[in-house]
């Protein structure tokens, strides 16, 4: 089995990003970025690159990037999920879906004027990333993606 480390996705796997992150595991882009600077940027943070670009995959050392062959987001997150032992440690629903920092819970009065009135009416459960300050609640959306996960994992075994 393959060691657990965080990962860092090209831009031709960017559909990717949010899945893995709604799965808890830590993912970073850099929408823009040039192959070197992503290089660089995992050997700096000890990542593993997800790539679909064969020519930079096979610049890379051997063991620092996994060459994804699905061809949709969700195939692509079965595929990285099969291939390492994410589930393991994961905590689904950890990590903010824009910058990838891990949430915390914050008491309801923080949020006053944050969302609208319906929202903060219908929940109690809110959650911020301290970073980037989205405000995420348990609503519907929640609760669909939670029983993706489940999916998910279930399918996996």
């Amino acid at each position: 089995m393959n060691e657990q480390k965080p990962f860092i996705v090209d831009e031709n796997l960017l559909g990717l990003v949010k899945r893995l992150r709604m799965m808890g595991v830590d993912t970073i882009d850099l929408p823009g970025a040039t192959d070197d600077e992503l290089l660089a940027k995992a050997n700096e943070q000890n990542r593993l690159i997800l790539t679909k670009d064969r020519r930079f995959f096979q610049r890379i050392p051997q063991g620092r990037a996994y060459f994804v062959t699905s061809g949709t987001p969700d195939e692509q997150l079965f595929e990285v999920l099969r291939q390492y032992p994410l589930l393991e440690a994961d905590d689904p629903l950890s990590r903010c879906f824009r910058c990838n920092s891990l949430i915390e819970e914050i008491p309801k009065e923080s949020i006053v004027g944050r969302v609208d009135a319906k929202t903060f009416g219908l929940y109690d459960k809110f959650y911020e990333c301290p970073t980037c300050r989205q405000i995420y609640w348990e609503g519907s959306h929640f609760e669909k993606m939670q029983s993706k996960i489940q999916k998910i994992k279930k399918s996996l075994g």
